[in-house]
């Protein structure tokens, strides 16, 4: 695209920038800002990710200890993200320069021509836009490591970055407990909730606000600022949840993040730092400038935050603030009253030290299996979570030692338990 100057015919000065076009508020950015780091790579750790143990009581006998437990290896995978570049030039006549008394707009009181600096207006402006990419950016960047010169780095935003704590909410419209749940999602995941922001537009701030009412309810307004961004709150069984409206989040979709633990990064060039603004090789009467940046998002582990995705788009209306009386009988309800079984039978694998484990009833769709290996059978209650127990794809055999007892759980997408069933392992010997 050619280059387009700042120049006295096209560019009007208006007395006073009495109202601003477009919006320039950066809540996301904001909150995260205080975080701020700086890499000297492209690459940089967003945090590991591993298993963490669950609480049991071992039996061990006096014969037994005499000789060490096998070595075993808790597995960490190291997360990373990138930086992007974000550059923006600007263009100014040498016409315009020495052209600043022409009103185009409405002097008010004799007011003198604003702006003063036609470059440093557009500087500004640039600026401004800039900081509107970021913002969409940390909210909903694709990830992409580039592999040449000519290949683009593309930060990861935080939507991306959700994968586990993820709620459908089917089309239905944010309410009490949807948060509560994802905010459930986030404890049991060792997250910490302390304070956690819920980011939000105005549809599903709406929502929210008629299911408090419905149900007795307060959202209290302006109950903290978070990096000078004022924030309302909620209280829950879990605790207090922080409100925030988000611009560029996608339609039916909020999130629950933890500002502080998230940053930006900064990549600097050397002798120039970041978002600079330096001058361009000239051609004819004016200069060009442009400024140049590099900066990433350290979202942080994934577990420490959640979204809802899929909430309806409808704004409520006088019905959904109506005060609401369930009886629900076990009968009416689709939901499982009992944990259901799976039958589950072990075999030497092919490889030694492993077993085949194959399971008699079908796996229901958008479900996923869970086990853990142990002296006895491990309990498991309906509903219980199940995420930290080791993956399993229903086909992979599974290390284990014969005489042990897998416990087998099929799980829902947010890892509660559903079915679940033992044998004791048969695994091949040498």
């Amino acid at each position: 695209m050619a280059d387009v100057f700042a120049m006295s015919g096209n560019t009007p000065n208006y007395s006073g920038m009495l109202f601003n076009k477009g919006n320039t508020k950066t809540p996301f950015s904001t909150m995260i800002g205080g975080r701020r780091k700086y890499s000297t790579s492209t690459e940089f750790v967003t945090g590991q990710e591993y298993e963490t143990a669950t609480g049991s009581q071992p039996k061990i006998s006096e014969a037994e200890s005499l000789n060490a437990p096998a070595a075993s290896v808790i597995t960490r995978e190291q997360k990373t993200n990138v930086t992007q570049i974000f550059q923006e030039s600007v263009g100014t006549s040498y016409g315009k320069m020495s052209n600043m008394g022409t009103l185009s707009g409405i002097n008010i009181a004799g007011q003198q021509a604003n702006p003063i600096s036609e470059e440093d207006f557009q500087v500004a402006a640039k600026m401004a836009k800039i900081g509107q990419d970021i913002e969409y950016t940390f909210l909903n960047g694709k990830y992409h490591k580039s592999t040449n010169d000519n290949d683009a780095n593309q930060s990861r935003g935080l939507l991306e970055a959700i994968t586990t704590n993820a709620l459908d909410a089917d089309g239905k419209k944010l309410s009490f407990m949807l948060v509560c749940e994802a905010l459930k999602c986030i404890k049991e995941a060792n997250g910490d909730i302390t304070n956690i922001v819920l980011g939000l537009d105005s549809t599903s701030r709406m929502q929210l606000n008629a299911d408090a009412v419905a149900n007795g309810l307060t959202i209290v307004e302006s109950g903290r600022d978070v990096n000078g961004i004022a924030v309302d709150k909620v209280l829950t069984p879990l605790g207090t949840v922080y409100l925030r409206d988000l611009i560029y989040l996608p339609a039916g979709t909020v999130t629950l993040f933890d500002p502080f633990i998230m940053g930006p990064v900064e990549q600097l060039v050397p002798g120039k730092g970041n978002f600079f603004l330096e001058e361009l090789a000239k051609t004819g009467a004016g200069t060009k400038k442009q400024i140049f940046g590099q900066i990433g998002l350290d979202h942080g582990p994934e577990w420490y935050s959640a979204k809802i995705t899929n909430l309806s788009a409808a704004m409520p209306t006088d019905g959904d603030m109506a005060r609401k009386v369930y009886s629900v009988s076990k009968a009416d309800s689709d939901e499982p009253t009992s944990l259901g079984t799976l039958t589950v039978a072990s075999a030497a694998g092919n490889v030694t030290g492993k077993t085949k484990i194959t399971i008699t009833e079908p796996l229901t769709e958008g479900n996923s299996y869970k086990y853990k290996v142990g002296e006895a059978e491990t309990t498991v209650k309906l509903g219980q979570s199940v995420r930290t127990w080791n993956a399993w794809n229903g086909t992979d055999e599974i290390e284990a030692e014969s005489g042990k007892v897998i416990t087998i759980v099929e799980c829902d997408k947010a890892y509660n338990a559903v079915k679940a069933g033992h044998n004791t392992v048969t695994s091949k010997t040498e």
